[in-house]
C-alpha cells in the first residue's frame, strides 16, 4: 500500500490517518492511494497534509465524535468561568472572546459584554457552535473523499444520514416523555403538539400546496403569468459528476459557499427588478444535486409584458461567472413558461415540494432513487447545512395566517373576523386579497401581528439595560387591524416531564374542538372549501408599523 514511500512518509501517513481520523481512516487511505496512482505520491502527500490542516482548528480535532465534542465544550466553558472569576467584565470578555475567536466564531457587535459572557461560560452554547462546525466540516471532507455522489451516496453521506436518523430518534424519544400543561390544568403531549403543526411533514406539505394554489389564483385575477426557472452554480462548486468521477474543476468550495453564491446572484437580480420597477412574487425551492451542491427552482409570477425582461435579468446573473465554460448554456439556467395545457403552477412545483419533504406521491427522484429514501437524505442535508428549503416572497405573513387558524370562535371586529375565516378555511387567495395583495411592506399591510419580548432564561439575572435584542424571544401577543386589537390567548403553557408535575388544578386532557388530521392542528383541513359564498371586502388603511 505504501510502495515507494519513505519511512518518514509512512509514519506520517499512519499518524494522520489512524490517530487523527479513525472514523474515516479507510476512506482517507483509499483516496490517498487513488491520488498516488493517478498522479504521484507528492500529490497524495499534499492532499493528506491539506486534509490534516482542514480538520485541525487551534486545539480542536474536528473528527471528534459527539461525546468528545461535549467534553471539549464543557472544558472551554469551564475555562471561561474559572479563569475569569477574578477579572472585571471588560477584561473577562476580552479573555473569553480571544478563546472563542480561535475557532472562527464571532459574537454580534451589538451584544453587551455581560450578555456575551453568559454565553461564553455556557457549555451548551459552546457545544452548539462546535457541533455545527465539526459536522459540517466532516461532511465537506466526505465530499472530497468521493463519498457523496450518485455512484456512492446521493445528496449526503451515509454517516450524515445515520447521524440525522439518530437525532430524529432522540428528539422523538424526548417528545414522548414531555408534556405541555396550561395554567388551568389542560395538558397535551409534546409529540402531539409536534404532529399538529408544520414540523410534521404532512402538514408542511399541505400548507405549502394551499399557499401555492392561492397565489396562482391571485395571479390569474391580476392577469399575471407564471414562469418556472432553474438556477445552478458554476462547475467549480460541484465536487463530482453523476458517474461518481471527481470533477477536476472543483475548487473545494463548500455547500455554504454555493448557497451564498446563489443568494448573492438572486439579490442582484431583485435589485435590478426594483430599479426597473418590476414586481415579481412566488416561491423558491432549494434542493441538492447528487453531490450535495445546492441549486434553485423559482416559480415566479409577473405581468406578461415583463416576463421577457425578468428572464433576461435572471439569465444574465446566472451566467455572470464562468458563463462560457463547457455545458454552462445547457445546465446553468433554464426557463419555462407555465402553461395551462401542460398543467397548473401546483403541477409544476408539486414534485419538488414532495421530493424535498417526505417523497410522498412520488416513486423515484431524478436519479432513479426511491423517493422516500431520497427525501430522507435531502432533509438530512438541509438540516446539517441549515438550508431554508422553501421561501415565499412578495406575499403576506404566514405567521399571522397560522395564528388566525388557532383563534377559537369569532372576532368582534368585522374585517378581522373575515380575515380569520379566510385563514380558518384555508383560503389563501381571500387572505392574500385582504392583506393588500403582493409586494407590500409591513407598514402597508392592513393587518399584522404584534409581538412581546420575553427574556431568555439564561439572561434573566442580567439587568435589562445590559441586554440586546439577542437576549429576547418574540412571542405573538396581539393581532392588529386598522380599527381593532385582538389579544391572543395566553394559557401559560409549561413544559413538564409528566402532567403529574403540575400542582394546583388537576390536569385534564385537551378536549377542545375536534382537530382534523390534516388541519395543522387547527379547525379545518388545509385546502378545505370556505363556508360562505361570494367574495370578501378588501381591508383598507395603514397600520403604520415599522
Amino acid at each position: 500500500m505504501t510502495r515507494g514511500i519513505g519511512t518518514r512518509e509512512c509514519h506520517l501517513f499512519r499518524k494522520r490517518i489512524f490517530d487523527k481520523m479513525p472514523p474515516i481512516a479507510y476512506n482517507v487511505a483509499h483516496k490517498y492511494i487513488k491520488i498516488s496512482e493517478q498522479f504521484s505520491y507528492v500529490e497524495a502527500n499534499r492532499f493528506l497534509s491539506q486534509l490534516d490542516k482542514e480538520l485541525e482548528v487551534a486545539d480542536l480535532n474536528l473528527s471528534k465524535d459527539i461525546a468528545e465534542l461535549k467534553n471539549f465544550a464543557k472544558h472551554k466553558a469551564a475555562e471561561c468561568m474559572r479563569d475569569t472569576a477574578h477579572m472585571s467584565t471588560d477584561v473577562a470578555f476580552q479573555f473569553c472572546i480571544s478563546k472563542f475567536s480561535r475557532y472562527g466564531f464571532t459574537i454580534p457587535d451589538d451584544m453587551s459584554q455581560t450578555e456575551a459572557l453568559s454565553l461564553l461560560r455556557s457549555d451548551k452554547f459552546w457545544f452548539k457552535k462546535l457541533k455545527t462546525l465539526a459536522t459540517q466540516k466532516m461532511e465537506e471532507v466526505r465530499r472530497q473523499l468521493d463519498l457523496v455522489n450518485q455512484a456512492k451516496s446521493t445528496y449526503c453521506s451515509q454517516d450524515r444520514l445515520r447521524q440525522h436518523q439518530w437525532e430524529k430518534e432522540q428528539a422523538h424519544a424526548f417528545m414522548e416523555n414531555k408534556w405541555f400543561c396550561s395554567a388551568d390544568g389542560e395538558f397535551i403531549s409534546m409529540l402531539d403538539a409536534y404532529n399538529a403543526n408544520v414540523s410534521n411533514p404532512k402538514i408542511r406539505r399541505a400548507e405549502l400546496m394551499v399557499r401555492i394554489k392561492g397565489t396562482e389564483e391571485f395571479s390569474k385575477l391580476q392577469g399575471d403569468c407564471g414562469w418556472f426557472y432553474t438556477l445552478t452554480t458554476p462547475s467549480k462548486f460541484h465536487s463530482h459528476y453523476k458517474s461518481g468521477k471527481a470533477n477536476p474543476k472543483y475548487q473545494k468550495l463548500t455547500v455554504k459557499d454555493a448557497s451564498d453564491y446563489l443568494n448573492t446572484q438572486w439579490q442582484k437580480a431583485r435589485a435590478q427588478f426594483d430599479r426597473e420597477d418590476i414586481n415579481v412574487y412566488g416561491l423558491r425551492v432549494v434542493e441538492p444535486h447528487h453531490d450535495g451542491t445546492p441549486h434553485w427552482h423559482l416559480m415566479l409570477f409577473m405581468p406578461p409584458d415583463k416576463a421577457s425582461r425578468v428572464t433576461e435579468i435572471l439569465r444574465h446573473y446566472a451566467m455572470e461567472h464562468d458563463g462560457d465554460e463547457s455545458g454552462a448554456k445547457e445546465s446553468r439556467f433554464k426557463a419555462e413558461e407555465i402553461r395551462e395545457e401542460k398543467g397548473s403552477a401546483q403541477d409544476y412545483i408539486a414534485k419538488y415540494i414532495c421530493k424535498n419533504i417526505d417523497g410522498e406521491y412520488l416513486d423515484t427522484d431524478k436519479y432513479g432513487n426511491d423517493a422516500k429514501v431520497a427525501a430522507s437524505r435531502i432533509t438530512a442535508w438541509a438540516s446539517l447545512f441549515k438550508i431554508r428549503q422553501f421561501q415565499f416572497f412578495g406575499l403576506p405573513s404566514v405567521s399571522l395566517w397560522r395564528q388566525l387558524r388557532k383563534v377559537d370562535g369569532s372576532i368582534k371586529d368585522f374585517e378581522l373576523d373575515q380575515l380569520r375565516q379566510a385563514a380558518d378555511s384555508s383560503d389563501w387567495l381571500a387572505y392574500l386579497l385582504m392583506m393588500g395583495g403582493t409586494n407590500k411592506r409591513k407598514v402597508e399591510r392592513p393587518f399584522a401581528l404584534e409581538y412581546e419580548k420575553q427574556v431568555k432564561a439564561m439572561f434573566e439575572d442580567i439587568s435589562p439595560d445590559l441586554l440586546s435584542k439577542h437576549a429576547y424571544n418574540s412571542k405573538p401577543k396581539t393581532i392588529l387591524s386598522i380599527s381593532a386589537r385582538h389579544p391572543l390567548a395566553d394559557k401559560g403553557w409549561l413544559l413538564l416531564s409528566s402532567p403529574a408535575e403540575q400542582v394546583g388544578n388537576a390536569p385534564v386532557p385537551r378536549d377542545g374542538r375536534e382537530v382534523d388530521a390534516g388541519s395543522g392542528g387547527h379547525r379545518k383541513r388545509l385546502g378545505g372549501d370556505p363556508p360562505w359564498r361570494g367574495g370578501f371586502p378588501i381591508a383598507v388603511g395603514n397600520l403604520g408599523l415599522v
